[in-house]
């Protein structure tokens, strides 16, 4: 049975079968505080762990219970006037609560504690069980159970919800995706989800891109995902928000360093060391080195990530700096025609074949951050986080040049001969073919030696980038915790500044069929292209965008009533400098651009039970366009990625409206359910819209775009196992009526009025409920913890993703003719299943084996519609049929597929000392 015709039968099933929530296992501490005379004794102090840490009071009988907490290693500091404070550790590994009775004996000196690096932003300060949201946590033992070479590694894994495009095919460059929704290093994915790390914003002022490489694996205590639209997490949260919290050296005392290779020359090290001493002091360091030649051909990566905190808490007041330095230098070699995949002869043929290199990423970055607390009252404290992050990226990417595909490119003119003699380069006396030639280039080096149509006659081009961004800000907070409510006012600047520059050169296709050789000519105004413009996709802009901003958020608690309401008003000023002269190519990048809007949010969760907790919650989040979105919104000018930009209409900020409901139940029991319906639209969408050539295109405001489904899962935990299944149904759908360009796509304006594969001029138009791209409609994911023997530990999980249409089939009417038009326009569905294991032979030594996509299978994460200059046998070849009557070649048309990786298998060794 195909797998979207079984995956359709699974709402109903789990229907049947409770469906449910609680992705991650959580347990609770239960204490009782006594005076030396055994008398209750009412105390406060801090619980840190899982990355953060949170404020305590036990009620005025001395008891305390603190539940829904991820399972790992917690400290508990408890005081009173008067009286010593007490440190307590936990190990949290069962749903079982732990009970401790803690006697808390006389004191020379008052010792208060109080909140060490942590944001309003950067933490939930509220349990699990009184947020209106279906909140999901990975937590450091999470990423050490599923042996996850990277936290999107996980989240993909573990999360319902979350799958990920891999249009770069990097594991460490993928599109996160959640609710339909992006988190991408890419420009041009629809971006929608923020990310944050210590209370710091991660997306960065190019493009809102995400840099995954550059967040540090093992320095992550816990990760939260907070669905919706909730508008105290800032700009872009228009689906949801990370939010990431680095270790202390509180709960990760000790020296560990991780081993471990594998597969496609897959070597890495992991380590870190942390502790604290009486006078108030704790530290933590961390780095990573990993390298891989990758799966796929010419595609190693290199990640190299450091990481340090130092922390101090003495009395009220709390500090923590924090910062790091990464050096990676990444390849992804992105999509490749389905054809080229299938095929087991020729020249880049198979599973592993790329389309063209090279597609290089080097980038460097160092980062500071600063949080403070301090306690004014039992109840008052004020919050403040500072950072300073600078990224610089520098790109190389090969492409084939797809304007030269309908151009005659084998037969030399005499203006060609004449340029070869001048420039000393022989060519034959005979004919030049497709069969003795089947890699032309001699009219691409006699074009570029004449400096007439190189644009045209060469088969390939270079595009080399640098990337330069500033980003710096400041956030302060004040807090007002008590037992029944939880109040929280604070305002920020957040200012980022970036200088992007970049070139293109033109080339020609080696015979290998994938590298380029360059020639002496360049995109930069010196050639007139047909439309009578200089062809010039140089750029120098410069951007800076200020974004002051002030957030207020409340949780009341009213017995069995939990109610939550806050808003966040944000003004961003983009300030846009164009450092080249204006042409009449480009115009002139340089403007100002002003959005504001304030974004409310409310719900509330009724708990009659432990059996049962009900939510509702609603929220609006906005996303102002950036500086680059801003200089690529021309359907005339599409721009490469990264962008070769041009001047165009100014673009509205989007805006996002969620509503959702559920219920879930029994959160500290040994069998939990959840399941609730979401609700999001997007009013003026800013869509990439795909052009005819490979990883080209432009931005454009889209009327209105919808996100809705149902997210269910249950979860039970046992002695000595833990299960889950989790389903997500999605449906994301354009709203509103739409033109776009889709030069490859089947039902395009142009092959319908009769010339079938022309590469320019076609549109399509989208109608409300066709579906997105790249989103699929079925999700499930299955896993198991199993621990057979004290010592060892088994893994495992099963990934399901559903169909989904690629990029360029907006419509969802391609189909494919044989001819002109190759492959379903689709991304088939799949299932991945993934094995690992860990044995501890003492609290020194550890052996960890992992394999990925266990069964080998072969699947596809995304897609792309666009022209290609190959026959089914792999040969090159332009102009593949004969003009129309008006002058127009047709070309092919094919379904390019960004391929998974195969089986991959990879162990090693943890060495660990000192840790409690």
């Amino acid at each position: 049975m195909p797998l979207d015709r079984r995956t359709a039968l699974l709402p109903l099933l789990l229907s049947v079968a409770a469906p449910a929530l609680a992705q991650t296992p959580t347990g609770s501490i239960r204490l009782q505080v006594k005076d030396p005379a055994g008398r209750a004794l009412p105390s406060h102090g801090t619980l840190y762990g899982a990355g953060a840490s949170r404020r305590v009071t036990t009620e005025s009988d001395g008891s305390l219970t603190l539940s829904d907490l991820a399972y790992g290693r917690y400290t508990l500091v408890l005081s009173n006037n008067g009286f010593a404070a007490q440190t307590l550790h936990f190990d949290l590994r069962s749903s079982e609560p732990v009970q401790r009775n803690v006697v808390l004996t006389l004191g020379s000196t008052n010792t208060s504690v109080d909140v060490i690096a942590s944001t309003p932003i950067g933490s939930l300060d509220v349990p699990l069980s009184d947020v209106p949201l279906p909140v999901q946590t990975v937590t450091s033992q999470t990423l050490e159970d599923t042996n996850a070479i990277d936290l999107t590694d996980t989240l993909k894994r573990r999360l319902n919800g979350v799958y990920v495009n891999e249009n770069q095919n990097n594991p460490f460059q993928p599109d996160v995706n959640y609710r339909g929704y992006t988190a991408s290093p890419l420009v041009g994915a629809p971006a929608g989800l923020s990310v944050y790390m210590d209370g710091v914003r991660q997306n960065q002022p190019f493009g809102d891109v995400v840099q995954w490489d550059l967040i540090p694996k093992v320095a992550i205590a816990s990760t939260e995902l907070i669905p919706g639209s909730n508008p105290v997490y800032g700009l872009n949260t228009l689906g949801g928000a990370i939010a990431v919290q680095t270790k202390d050296g509180i709960s990760n005392s000790g020296f560990s360093i991780s081993g471990y290779g594998g597969s496609f020359g897959r070597r890495a090290v992991d380590a870190q060391y942390g502790g604290s001493n009486n006078a108030g002091w704790n530290w933590f360091a961390a780095g990573t080195l990993f390298h891989e030649d990758g799966w796929r051909a010419q595609s190693p990566s290199s990640v190299k990530q450091s990481f340090a905190k130092l922390g101090y808490a003495h009395g009220e007041t709390v500090l923590s700096l924090s910062g790091g330095y990464a050096i990676n230098n990444l390849v992804g070699n992105g999509t490749q025609d389905f054809r080229a995949i299938a095929r087991t002869v020729g020249l880049n043929h198979g599973y592993n074949s790329v389309y063209s290199i090279p597609d290089a990423t080097y980038q460097h970055q160092p980062f500071l951050t600063l949080n403070a607390t301090q306690g004014l009252t039992h109840n008052l404290s004020l919050n403040i986080n500072a950072y300073l992050r600078y990224t610089r990226t520098n790109t190389s990417n090969g492409d084939i040049n797809n304007d030269s595909f309908d151009q005659s490119l084998y037969t030399l003119s005499a203006g060609d001969r004449t340029a070869l003699t001048r420039g000393g380069i022989p060519f034959p006396t005979t004919a030049i073919t497709p069969a003795n030639t089947p890699y032309p280039y001699l009219r691409c080096i006699a074009q570029a030696l004449s400096g007439d149509e190189p644009a045209e006659k060469c088969t390939g081009v270079m595009t080399d980038s640098v990337n330069r961004q500033h980003a710096y800000g400041f956030s302060g907070a004040l807090s007002w915790n008590t037992t029944r409510n939880k109040l929280s006012v604070g305002a920020g600047l957040d200012r980022g500044g970036l200088t992007f520059i970049q070139t293109s050169q033109w080339g020609y296709l080696n015979t290998d069929g994938i590298t380029i050789t360059r020639v002496p000519a360049f995109s930069d105004g010196s050639e007139i292209g047909d439309g009578g413009r200089p062809i010039d996709s140089r750029v120098n802009l410069h951007g800076v965008t200020n974004t002051p901003s002030i957030y207020v958020t409340d949780t009341l608690s009213l017995g069995k009533w939990v109610f939550n309401a806050g808003g966040r008003y944000n003004h961003t000023n983009i300030n846009n400098t164009d450092r080249l002269p204006p042409s009449a190519s480009h115009g002139s990048l340089t403007g100002v651009n002003i959005y504001h809007r304030f974004n409310p949010t409310a719900g509330f969760v009724y708990k009659p039970g432990s059996l049962l907790h009900a939510y509702f919650d609603y929220g609006e989040s906005s996303r102002a366009p950036t500086s680059t979105e801003l200089g690529c919104a021309d359907p005339d000018f599409p721009c490469s990625l990264p962008n070769a930009m041009v001047s165009d209409p100014p673009l509205k900020q989007v805006v996002s409206r969620t509503y959702e409901f559920g219920f879930r139940g029994n959160p500290n029991g040994r069998y939990r359910y959840s399941a609730g319906y979401f609700h999001t639209v997007n009013n003026d969408d800013l869509l990439f819209v795909a052009s005819q050539v490979t990883g080209f295109g432009y931005f454009q405001n889209f009327g209105k775009t919808r996100r809705q489904g149902v997210e269910a899962s249950t979860a039970a935990h046992l002695r000595n196992v833990d299960a889950g299944v989790a389903y997500t149904f999605l449906e994301a759908t354009y709203q509103s009526t739409q033109v776009v360009e889709a030069n490859s796509n089947s039902t395009n304006s142009i092959a319908l009025a009769g010339e079938k594969g022309v590469a320019e001029g076609g549109t399509i138009t989208i109608q409300p409920g066709n579906k997105i791209p790249q989103v699929p409609q079925h999700m499930l994911k299955v896993y198991v913890d199993y621990h057979p023997l004290r010592k060892l530990g088994i893994s495992a999980d099963f990934n399901a993703i559903g169909s989904s249409f690629v990029k360029g089939n907006d419509n969802n009417l391609h189909q494919p003719d044989g001819q002109y038009y190759l492959g379903s326009g689709k991304s088939p569905g799949y299932g991945v299943v993934n094995l690992g294991s860990r044995y501890k032979f003492n609290p020194h030594f550890e052996l960890f084996a992992e394999i990925n996509n266990l069964l080998n299978r072969q699947y596809y994460t995304t897609g792309q519609l666009a022209t290609t200059p190959y026959d089914n046998n792999g040969n090159f070849t332009a102009r593949p049929f004969t003009a129309y009557a008006s002058g127009d070649y047709p070309l092919r048309n094919t379904t390019y597929l960004s391929p998974g990786a195969p089986i991959t298998v990879f162990g090693g060794m943890k060495v660990s000392f000192g840790s409690r």
